[in-house]
């Protein structure tokens, strides 16, 4: 062999070997890619949704449009989102809920947190988790953690409660926070969380505003409805009620409650129950607030839109809803400073 031809086999050789590295490489990356990979996902998108993502400008979320571990979500009035991890955790947000996720480790021992500073959302874990993996909401006043279950997590301040219930602008789940609250004579609270366990166990910490636990976890059982108060100081359950009353919630809360009863099933109330609710709810209470004030209501039927205010609580800024978006539930409608 001459050494031009030996230069030529060598080198053939040589990028054999280099085209081999790198298709290992790729499958070792792949694998690594694989294991450690959480997907968060956008399932539905329905009025504003917006995205907050480190300096990046407000994002409007779309179906499809994949998240990021330590994104701040705010979603508008009369809106609504649905989020899945890891192909098998759902999320499913009411309107006027603001929130941040938390999605580390890997799809097998996966740490989820979603960090739920206003509003509503309802959780479903399809699957079991794994004995390293976990999921829990944080609220002002708790924090709930569960391994395979659905359930329901709400958050608001007593002066809105206060407020909304003044103004006749009755909205159902207020309504059972207030009629809960007033029963139980507890003064002093500045938020109250409502938990509502659909199916399995929620294990719960109490913790004052600062995030200080007070006491040691306590667990719920499915079919139980919990109410638990919080103050800058101080942290505590109001009422604990067995059964679940479908009358005391929104339609949207209705209508995700009916998606996972029709889907996996795991829901203690029934999908007739569910079925009936949403037919007897006809009207729609739309309420206008100003900070912890109303500045004015309207009541529509189910279907048709809401209308603008004539008048403004200051000249400049707007009303965080779509106004051509059809109302189907009892809806908060906040007044926004620009």
């Amino acid at each position: 062999m001459n050494k031009k031809t030996g230069i030529i086999i060598g080198g053939v050789a040589g990028g054999i070997l280099v085209i081999a590295g790198v298709i290992a490489a790729i499958f070792l990356l792949k694998g690594k890619q694989t294991d450690s990979y959480r997907v968060i996902k956008v399932m539905k998108a329905e009025g504003h949704c917006i995205v907050a993502r480190g300096d990046i400008d407000d994002l409007e979320a779309y179906v499809g449009m994949a998240l990021q571990s330590g994104d701040a979500v705010h979603v508008d009035g009369n809106s609504s989102l649905v989020l899945m991890m890891d192909e098998d955790k759902l999320a499913y947000v009411e309107q006027n809920t603001d929130f941040s996720i938390v999605a580390e480790g890997t799809a097998k021992d996966s740490r989820s947190r979603i960090e739920l500073t206003r509003g509503a959302l309802t959780c479903e874990i399809q699957n079991d988790l794994s004995a390293n993996s976990t999921y829990e909401v944080n609220t002002p006043n708790s924090t709930m953690v569960v391994r395979g279950t659905s359930f329901r997590v709400e958050v608001t301040d007593v002066e809105t409660i206060k407020k909304v219930l003044e103004s006749s602008a009755i909205q159902p789940s207020m309504l059972f926070m207030a009629k809960t609250l007033d029963a139980s004579g507890i003064k002093g609270l500045n938020t109250i969380t409502r938990l509502t366990v659909t199916e399995g166990k929620v294990l719960v910490t109490l913790h004052d505003e600062h995030g200080n636990p007070i006491g040691d976890p306590i667990e719920f059982d499915e079919n139980t409805d919990v109410l638990i108060g919080g103050s800058d100081s101080d942290s505590c359950i109001i009422k604990e009620i067995t059964g679940i009353d479908p009358a005391t919630f929104p339609a949207v809360t209705i209508e995700f409650f009916k998606d996972i009863a029709t889907g996996s099933g795991k829901m203690v109330i029934t999908v007739e129950d569910l079925q009936v609710q949403l037919i007897e709810k006809k009207d729609c209470m739309v309420t206008f607030m100003y900070g912890t004030d109303v500045f004015g209501t309207q009541t529509v039927s189910k279907g048709e839109i809401v209308s603008k205010p004539s008048l403004r609580p200051t000249k400049n800024g707007h009303w965080d809803v779509d106004f051509l978006e059809p109302v189907n539930t009892d809806t908060l409608v906040y007044w926004v400073e620009e």
